[in-house]
């Protein structure tokens, strides 16, 4: 199967707060992996491709607040558990910073 990412991917597990926008609250995650385009996350909810959710990065000197969009959601074996893959569409140019830098760390 070809890959389609446009960056690698590294695996980490970090702390990810989401909320989908038309959603209240924040729900807390952890990321299962992470590029500076994008990650997948767990989730006891489904989401469906192309919502849109406020995101906020936790990568332990600094928060990055971001928008993502859904680009798939697959239910895993455990009851009640989804894999979800993000697309961030909105990073600041300070956030894309600290992300690449942390990424270079951990890769």
């Amino acid at each position: 199967m070809k890959e389609r990412r446009k960056n690698p991917r590294v695996s980490v597990s970090f702390p990810i707060e989401c909320k989908e926008l038309t959603q209240s609250g924040y729900f807390c995650t952890v990321s299962k992996d992470l590029s500076i385009s994008g990650a997948r996350i767990v989730s006891n909810d489904f989401m469906s491709k192309d919502d849109s959710l406020r995101v906020n990065i936790n990568l332990i000197d600094s928060v990055v607040p971001l928008k993502a969009k859904v680009v798939w959601c697959k239910k895993e074996r455990v009851p009640n558990r989804y894999s979800i893959g993000l697309e961030f569409i909105e990073l600041t140019a300070e956030g894309k910073s600290n992300l690449a830098r942390f990424l270079n760390k951990v890769a």
